[in-house]
């Protein structure tokens, strides 16, 4: 119920165990019979959710955009730039396919990956 992926909690305080499953007890039956929110329509309600939360904070969504590269000041990315016009943001989350093609391979760095198990 405190969803951990191995047995590590055992040596932590309890505190953070039980708000985990304090947490997962809420939200059960809030979204339906499940305590988890998957997209109910497909594949495409991720990115939608995405774009919903990201206008909600404030944030720019730019689906399916090409950039000519990422723009840098003082050394930390920026924004992006395409055609000349510069689409400022403090944080850019992006395929690495962007990174690629913007010509920073080099400065790709993974950090993990989604393991499906079952």
């Amino acid at each position: 119920m405190a969803l951990y992926t191995n047995d590590d909690f055992l040596e932590k305080e309890a505190l953070s165990t039980v708000m985990k499953i304090k947490l997962y007890m809420n939200s059960v039956g809030i979204f339906g019979d499940s305590p988890f929110i998957y997209p109910v329509y497909g594949l495409g309600g991720i990115p939608e959710g995405f774009s919903r939360m990201c206008a909600v904070h404030g944030g720019t969504f730019m689906l399916n955009t090409d950039i000519d590269e990422i723009y840098f000041e003082d050394g930390k990315v920026a924004g992006v730039k395409k055609d000349g016009v510069v689409t400022k943001s403090k944080m850019v989350v992006c395929s690495p396919s962007y990174v690629i093609s913007a010509g920073l391979k080099g400065s790709l760095l993974k950090v993990d990956r989604v393991k499906l198990v079952g």
